[in-house]
């Protein structure tokens, strides 16, 4: 039976203050401060300063101060970034729900009148809007959709408002663009609109 012996490997060690020049790779353990130290080897060896280094313990004091007003500097570069990349990738977001015509604001008469807001190529969309007319506002969404073949429009609305405004609004279309149109009873204010068309 073969017969096995183990055996004991010890580092060196001893008081924080008589921590001694360690060989490169060789461990050193200070006993009353608990921490542990490795060699770094000699600048022949390819080690970029001679000396040891500390492996971090429970009881390894870290100093910052040296470089974490740095750190902290490049980070807040890194968040101004990273908010300007924030920033730009919300403007693409609303510019591709929004579609080519953004968020417009139209004046619409007081007097009674009919007129188009806006023309789009656009064969399927929605339309977003809000309009006031005097202390009255209406918020509503119409969903259009564009026949080629009939050369017709067909458009689904639903608002809800407060107080009473004398506006509707419909769609028209040809074989190049569909059109938003208004129909004006007139009410002795001008009607603000604010829209926003989005392709489907």
């Amino acid at each position: 039976m073969a017969i096995v012996q183990i055996s004991k490997i010890q580092n060196r060690r001893g008081l924080q203050q008589d921590l001694p020049q360690l060989d490169g790779g060789e461990l050193g353990w200070s006993i009353d401060a608990r921490k542990l130290y490795i060699g770094n080897g000699t600048l022949a060896e390819g080690a970029p300063v001679e000396g040891q280094t500390e492996i971090l313990t429970e009881f390894s004091i870290i100093d910052f101060t040296a470089g974490f007003a740095g750190q902290i500097n490049a980070t807040e570069a890194n968040v101004a970034v990273l908010q300007g990349n924030v920033i730009t990738i919300n403007n693409q977001i609303n510019s591709l729900q929004q579609g080519n015509l953004g968020n417009i604001a139209f004046t619409i008469p007081s007097t009674p009148t009919t007129g188009t807001i806006t023309t789009t190529n656009t064969s399927n969309g929605v339309i977003s809007y809000t309009m006031t007319q005097g202390s009255a506002q209406r918020s509503g969404r119409i969903s259009f959709s564009y026949n080629s073949a009939t050369s017709a429009v067909s458009y689904d609305e639903e608002y809800t408002q407060t107080g009473t405004t004398v506006m509707s609004f419909n769609m028209t279309a040809n074989s190049t663009q569909t059109n938003f149109n208004y129909n004006s009873a007139g009410a002795g204010t001008n009607s603000k609109l604010y829209y926003r068309l989005q392709s489907v």
